[in-house]
């Protein structure tokens, strides 16, 4: 029988190639994609046969290392080599790209999604430059508080809402054993300035004085001075040992281990003290909006999208992956299959499977991440070409301020002056 439903089979084949003619044989449309390694992202890998299979165009995902990834990106976009259809992009590079002529506009793409109001604004403004949008959103990270219950209400205190209770928290649980607080503290762009902005903000503080238009800086203000003063006195007072050198590892591992009763930082940090397999205190550490402050709540935001090359080869066909993939199907799927918790459609957090898989986590963990980036801006980093350089000099001042080897308005005089030098003014 086998032998016979073969023989059929092939005799269908045939005839379906001679009533097709010549064109038969035309090469099967295929998109390259270069994306680097994340949950998320090697999810989507596994996930590649699902787009051949809706659309018939075959789809070659390669994901790297991060440096990997750096270096194929500048090689094939310099060179026009076309070898990158879709490009993994994070926000923070958009504008570089842009500028560089790197990237192919996804404007048209994004209208004719019938459900793109359901994407999260903050994050899909994260790719607009100008008049268009130059990438879709497909992960977002937010910033949370995460605190040790048992210790507030020892010292019967409620989780701070805004930086100020959080000074006064900090104060009450503060001991030799564990710090009141811990926060990144490391000079750089996305290290102390991923979290710092969030005071800064929450003050009331500007990096300029009219971004986009007017990019005169004004880091050196009194709203930041305010903010500044915060940080430090929260980390010099109240966080651990050696804190002024402290980056996203030495957070969570405080976190975990005892060391520290609070933090302020992204959803990938935080979470990360509540796992009860990494975690000593995880039964006993909560999660909560970050603290506001007399101006307005201001969650971190770190975005990652996709992108269509300027010289994909078929950027129609392109164009319809990153759709694809960034589809409420496509993430509701990656949510269920990885450790995705970051996707950028506020409705995937409604959906009782999805919500049932990060209950463990916290009940209410999505719902306050969703809650958080509904606040987040878009531009809580500037989207700028020479971010990297001006997130450098504001960190490094900030850090020698929270190290005393500055004055905190003297480190923001002259952080404002290298900005100004960076910006060419």
């Amino acid at each position: 029988m086998f032998t016979k439903r073969r023989t059929v089979l092939a005799a269908a084949l045939m005839l379906g190639t001679a009533l097709a003619g010549p064109g038969a044989f035309a090469q099967q449309t295929e998109v390259d994609v270069l994306l680097f390694s994340m949950p998320s992202t090697l999810g989507l890998q596994k996930l590649a046969p699902d787009f051949e299979a809706e659309t018939g165009i075959k789809t070659n995902i390669e994901v790297v290392g991060q440096d990997v990834f750096e270096s194929r990106i500048t090689l094939s976009f310099t060179g026009g080599t076309g070898d990158i259809d879709v490009v993994h992009t994070p926000a923070i590079q958009v504008q570089r790209w842009v500028e560089a002529g790197w990237l192919a506009p996804l404007t048209q793409t994004l209208s004719g999604m019938p459900d793109r109001d359901d994407i999260i604004p903050a994050t899909l403004d994260s790719f607009k430059v100008g008049d268009d949008h130059w990438g879709i959103p497909f992960f977002a990270e937010t910033g949370l508080l995460a605190y040790r219950k048992d210790l507030l209400e020892a010292a019967g205190k409620q989780p701070p809402t805004t930086w100020e209770e959080m000074l006064d928290v900090a104060a009450a649980i503060h001991s030799p054993d564990t710090a009141g607080v811990v926060m990144r503290a490391a000079p750089g762009q996305g290290f102390n300035m991923f979290v710092f902005p969030m005071i800064m903000r929450a003050y009331g503080g500007e990096f300029f004085a009219d971004y986009p238009d007017d990019l005169t800086p004004t880091f050196n203000s009194p709203e930041t001075l305010s903010a500044l003063d915060v940080y430090i006195k929260l980390l010099g007072e109240y966080g651990p040992n050696g804190v002024s050198s402290f980056n996203f590892p030495e957070v969570v591992a405080a976190m975990q281990a005892g060391q520290a009763a609070m933090t302020v930082d992204g959803t990938s940090i935080v979470s990360q003290a509540v796992d009860p397999q990494k975690s000593r205190f995880a039964d006993q550490i909560e999660l909560a909006l970050p603290p506001a402050g007399p101006a307005e709540r201001a969650p971190a935001l770190a975005v990652h999208g996709l992108g269509v090359s300027a010289s994909a080869k078929d950027p129609e066909a392109a164009a319809k992956f990153v759709a694809w993939a960034t589809s409420k199907e496509t993430m509701t799927k990656l949510a269920l299959n990885e450790a995705y918790p970051d996707f950028t459609r506020a409705s995937i957090a409604e959906d009782p499977a999805v919500k049932e898989k990060y209950a463990g986590i916290q009940a209410d963990f999505l719902d306050l991440r969703i809650a958080a980036l509904q606040e987040a801006r878009s531009d809580y980093r500037p989207l700028l070409p020479t971010w990297p350089e001006l997130g450098a000099a504001m960190g490094e001042n900030v850090n020698a301020a929270l190290n005393g080897m500055m004055e905190p308005q003297e480190a923001l005089d002259a952080a404002n002056e290298e900005m100004g030098y960076i910006l060419g003014q």
